[in-house]
């Protein structure tokens, strides 16, 4: 019995304890409100469940409201999970306003992601009949205001690296992903190797915020990669009582976490990268990197070699050729049916380079194949839209349906945007019948995966700086999707600054969603560096040949611009104060201007005046809301504790310069493409001259007929 209760109590002690969650739907969803409408509709939010969550109990917070209109004995409200109704409340005119919490049966959910729908059947008290989508049918569901309460356990970790593919590092983790890094040492060649790990950590995490520390011990309550040579790596491990055992090449090996002075913690892992050599870590890091599927199922692994297929330029995540033909299977449109009165809308969503030069008098083309059902009004509709502005709407008007292939839609490109884009399909269908009830069951349009887009050539050619495209999509550093050519420069590596860097490297990886395996980071002042460099750090360690070509530098006696007067056209009036001044305690800049070093080419300023300052400017980075209000090539970014939330300013008076595809712009192209004043002085006087030209050679003309007329006339 002794036994029995010492076993009992050892299992007591290694599981994990119980953690809860709370978090508003409006972080699951894209808006803070759901707005349904017509007799019946059905929206839903999608609730993530890890793999390494063990669920306990979940609980929705539902705050809606509902049109007084509505006959409170026939209309209501249910609650789904998966499609499973759990629970129903009545919608009452009397009470439109309701805040109602239900428990969500665990047993109804399962490991990914879950959809938890509201349901609404809307009935008036108008007699006779009734329009399907009178405006007095509606629930709208407050997200910003309603919540779901998750308590869960976290499972013991799996001692296999095929746990780093989806266990560990999962998108699903809610509400943020937390990882620490433990390096041997500062210096470039482990920073550069953290670095790598970091993205390819990030890239698993899909969208999912990543939020780095650096440390020089494991970390508890969080999964830890430690990165360094097998000395160093050894050294720490013993003190935990672990070994590496035999290493050959590049080592990966997972434990569960050590914790000072306990048992090690099942529920999260170390993970060792390792080797005899740096160009081993550097391997192994690499392959770390890259382990995208559940192989090996060892707990460790030795890699002697690791190689990359030649990836194109302006390659990442979703992202579109030009003339190329994409059917919509390939761009995650498979073939849809929209049912009944009110269909939810479906969209495709994609992304155009960074630096495309998006020309105005093209147009894309898709090529639609789709069909409608019989007995649609007349007044039914196909309507797209894109970037959320309306573009066509094809009329489904035939009474018996119709079948339509390679309808061919051309969009103008102008409205493209750089980055993502989005194209909506709306549906308007409207029964022909005018008797109750209504028979809405023919009413279906199906648009067929076999329909296409194809998007027009455009050069890579755009004004800089624009710290907008680096919000995309990481642009500069990502127009080689790895990083090629492109330097991060660290002056001082501590580990608020290290941890701030790998914040934006993964926050750069999900963006363009490719690991950034041929990013260099470097701690010296780089010389003669023909690529982009992203410096992080305070403003005033800026090497002084960039600090020249800074909008002003920080620190130093420069001129400060200050925005005095603000045109229509969105330009500045600026007074310009010399001065020494620096930043502030939680204050940040961000600065983007043309490097010293190559024409064409970025160098890229996020300082702070100290570490945590530089960090906390960092976590700000990866919220959508302030990425939003990032533009132009000078920003200040307030994060005092004055401010509910951080405030953006833009400055935009900087010099403007260009880059393009290969940085094949000649400066005679760049000067103009910047100076449009001066291009079009030039066209003027090349007109003239041209005008001039021609005077002169038909003044000639005219005198030597004259000449040859009074000739024949003398003779």
């Amino acid at each position: 019995m002794r036994a029995i209760a010492g076993a009992l109590l050892a299992a007591t002690s290694l599981a994990s304890p119980a953690v809860e969650l709370s978090l508003s739907l409006d972080k699951l969803a894209s808006t803070g409100t759901m707005h349904l409408t017509c007799d019946t509709a059905e929206q839903g939010v999608d609730l993530p469940i890890p793999d390494r969550w063990a669920v306990q109990k979940v609980t929705a917070t539902i705050h809606y409201t509902a049109s007084m209109a509505l006959d409170g004995e026939a209309s209501q409200i249910v609650f789904l999970a998966n499609g499973s109704p759990f629970a129903l409340t009545r919608l009452v005119s009397s009470a439109p306003d309701v805040r109602v919490t239900l428990n969500v049966p665990v047993e109804y959910l399962n490991q990914g992601y879950n959809r938890l729908s509201f349901r609404v059947i809307h009935v008036t008290r108008t007699q006779g009949c009734e329009a399907p989508c009178a405006a007095d049918k509606f629930t709208t569901i407050n997200l910003a205001d309603s919540s779901v309460h998750i308590e869960y356990e976290n499972k013991p970790v799996p001692l296999a690296l095929s746990s780093i593919s989806g266990f560990l590092f999962d998108p699903k983790m809610l509400p943020e992903a937390r990882v620490n890094l433990i390096t041997e040492d500062q210096s470039a060649e482990s920073l550069t190797a953290a670095g790598i790990v970091a993205s390819g950590i990030a890239r698993r995490f899909d969208y999912r915020k990543v939020i780095y520390s650096i440390s020089a011990e494991p970390r508890p309550g969080v999964d830890n990669v430690l990165i360094g040579k097998t000395g160093f790596v050894e050294s720490l491990l013993s003190r935990s009582g672990l070994s590496l055992g035999e290493v050959s090449g590049g080592h990966l090996k997972v434990f569960p976490l050590p914790v000072t002075d306990q048992e090690p913690d099942p529920a999260h892992a170390l993970i060792v990268v390792t080797g005899r050599q740096q160009d081993h870590v550097v391997l192994a890091a690499e392959t770390l990197a890259n382990l995208s599927i559940s192989f090996p199922g060892s707990q460790e692994m030795d890699s002697f070699a690791f190689r990359v297929p030649d990836i194109p330029a302006y390659a990442g995540r979703e992202v579109l050729q030009a003339n190329r033909l994409y059917d919509f299977k390939t761009l995650n449109f498979p073939t849809t049916t929209f049912k009944g009165i009110n269909p939810a809308a479906t969209k495709i969503a994609f992304r155009l380079p960074a630096d495309f030069l998006i020309k105005q008098n093209l147009a894309a083309r898709m090529k639609l194949n789709f069909s409608y059902g019989a007995g649609a009004r007349g007044d039914s509709a196909l309507n797209i839209v894109v970037n959320d502005h309306a573009v066509r709407a094809i009329r489904l008007g035939d009474q018996e349906g119709g079948f339509y292939e390679d309808y061919e839609v051309d969009i103008p490109t102008f409205l493209f945007q750089p980055g993502r884009n989005v194209i909506d399909f709306g549906i308007e269908l409207h029964p022909a019948q005018e008797a109750c009830p209504l028979l809405p069951g023919n009413l279906f349009v199906t648009m067929f995966e076999t329909s296409t887009l194809t998007f027009p050539d455009m050069p890579h050619f755009v004004e800089m700086p624009k710290l907008e495209l680096f919000m995309l999509n990481g642009f500069p550093f990502t127009r080689w999707p790895d990083g090629y050519e492109s330097l991060i420069f660290l002056p001082e590596p501590a580990p608020h600054v290290i941890a701030a860097a790998m914040n934006l490297i993964g926050m750069i990886t999900q963006k363009n969603g490719f690991p950034l395996l041929a990013l260099r980071i470097t701690t010296q002042p780089p010389a003669q560096w023909h690529g982009d460099i992203l410096m992080l750090g305070r403003p005033a360690l800026l090497p002084p040949e960039m600090a020249r070509h800074a909008p002003f530098a920080v620190g130093r006696r420069s001129e400060v611009p200050y925005p005095i007067v603000h045109d229509w056209e969105g330009s500045y009036t600026f007074a310009h104060s010399t001065q020494t001044g620096s930043l502030g305690p939680r204050q940040g800049l961000l600065m983007q201007f043309e490097s010293p070093y190559q024409a064409g080419r970025s160098i890229m300023l996020v300082g702070a005046e100290s570490g945590p300052d530089l960090f906390a400017l960092s976590r700000e980075l990866l919220e959508p809301e302030v990425q939003g209000q990032i533009r132009g090539g000078t920003v200040l970014v307030e994060m005092g504790p004055h401010f509910d939330k951080p405030r953006v300013t833009g400055i935009r008076a900087e010099r403007p310069y260009t880059t393009g595809k290969g940085d094949d712009i000649s400066a005679l192209e760049s000067f103009l493409y910047t100076h449009p004043l001066t291009y079009y002085a030039l066209l003027i006087i090349l007109g003239a001259a041209l005008a001039w030209a021609l005077y002169v050679v038909l003044m000639r003309y005219r005198m030597s007929r004259k000449l040859g007329r009074d000739a024949s006339r003398a003779g």
